[in-house]
């Protein structure tokens, strides 16, 4: 019984939290910095250590929107096949713009870890930072990353880039939903994917088969280059 009421109680507090951050952000005129993954992410933190719940014990209260994301990335292909004859007719400028997107962010990433001076292990979990989570945990074991560091930075640029992606793309007038959900899937993974959706269908397709295409491209390339560079 009173893990039933822990559920529902946990769910109605991580849903209503999520609904009023976004209807602040929205009202806000979609500031960056009042993203709602950001904020409602910050009071449900306070409040799980305001109750002393730990994160092992929220997860099994909220189990299901874990299985519902899974659902909702599998439901990316229903836009992404709507969006087909657009895909086609832009297929191989898409391919290695993805291509390139995948190399420069490696390649950003061993230069700001090499010029901070970071050990072995720092530097090969920032290496990962524009892959989707699990991908980049998996990606991290073969390379030598930490799983938790490796989490941390990962949800932390997906964070930064669906606050300022958006705001950069619309300050350089990029209104293509190609060129949107490229940037933003590529660089921002998960929680960019969901910030293209809201500002278009097209967007949001484009910006899931980035997501996709990039983790896959990383996986094959990066643990080859880190083999080769050692």
């Amino acid at each position: 019984m009173t893990h039933n009421i822990n559920l529902l109680f946990w769910l109605a507090c991580t849903c209503g939290i999520y609904s009023i951050m976004l209807l602040l952000y929205r009202r806000a005129d979609s500031t960056p910095f009042l993203h709602p993954v950001v904020t409602s992410s910050a009071l449900m933190i306070g409040l799980l250590l305001w109750r002393d719940v730990s994160y092992s014990n929220f997860r099994s209260y909220t189990w299901i929107l874990s299985e519902g994301l899974e659902l909702a990335t599998v439901a990316i292909a229903i836009p992404l096949y709507r969006e087909r004859k657009r895909l086609a007719a832009v297929w191989r400028p898409f391919v290695l713009s993805l291509g390139a997107a995948t190399l420069i962010n490696l390649s950003v990433a061993f230069l700001v870890g090499w010029s901070l001076k970071l050990n072995d292990v720092s530097l090969m979990s920032l290496m990962t930072k524009s892959v989707t989570t699990p991908v980049a945990i998996g990606i991290s074991d073969l390379i030598g990353g930490n799983a938790s560091l490796v989490a941390v930075i990962v949800i932390s640029t997906g964070i930064i880039g669906a606050m300022l992606g958006p705001w950069l793309l619309t300050r350089w007038r990029v209104q293509d939903p190609v060129a949107i959900g490229l940037a933003l899937g590529t660089l921002s993974h998960g929680v960019g994917t969901a910030r293209a959706f809201q500002i278009s269908p097209a967007a949001g397709a484009f910006a899931g088969l980035s997501m996709a295409i990039c983790a896959i491209l990383t996986s094959l390339v990066l643990p080859s280059l880190i083999a080769a560079w050692r």
